[in-house]
């Protein structure tokens, strides 16, 4: 079914974003923790750990896409929605930030981006849609095709690395 082939590709998009994000963050703990400081809710000697536990829930959800892939009871739907959660999350801390006029600057995958703006919580919404399209392709109980699904994953895998490179590519046609 075709709904099959949505799951693993939204499945390769979502962990292709969550690994190099939180592998950028795990590389560079200091400068995301720094990043944290226009975010006035996050007090100073909470940064440090904000991050790490950041970082840590990103690395989770890979796993769990990661025991999705090897076929763990489970794990599919835990995965999409671990990966919905923190999308939500770090949407409302943009829209915090967009409302508040803050200066925080788009740390998201271990380098300092752009300045937070509507685009980043656009690109989290799609994400969190493309979550909530996995979870409920995850359910599907049949066995899709090989082929569809390396097709699938490599379009994912593609879409994921646009998304990384969103800051870029609108800097290229601002």
């Amino acid at each position: 079914m075709p709904v099959d082939y949505l799951g693993a590709a939204a499945a390769a998009l979502l962990v292709t974003v969550f690994a190099v994000s939180a592998f950028g963050k795990a590389r560079d703990l200091a400068g995301f923790a720094a990043s944290l400081e226009p975010l006035r809710p996050v007090p100073p000697r909470l940064r440090v750990p904000a991050a790490r536990a950041v970082a840590a829930a990103e690395a989770g959800v890979v796993a769990a896409f990661a025991g999705y892939a090897l076929g763990v009871p489970g794990a599919g739907p835990f995965a999409f929605t671990g990966a919905f959660a923190l999308l939500c999350v770090f949407t409302a801390v943009i829209l915090a930030s967009l409302r508040s006029g803050s200066s925080a600057r788009c740390h998201c995958f271990g380098r300092t981006g752009a300045v937070y703006a509507p685009r980043h919580a656009v690109r989290n919404a799609l994400l969190g849609t493309a979550a909530l399209i996995g979870a409920f392709a995850s359910a599907s109980p049949s066995a899709p095709e090989p082929a569809g699904v390396f097709l699938a994953a490599a379009t994912g895998v593609v879409v994921g690395v646009l998304v990384i490179a969103m800051d870029d590519v609108a800097e290229l046609f601002a």
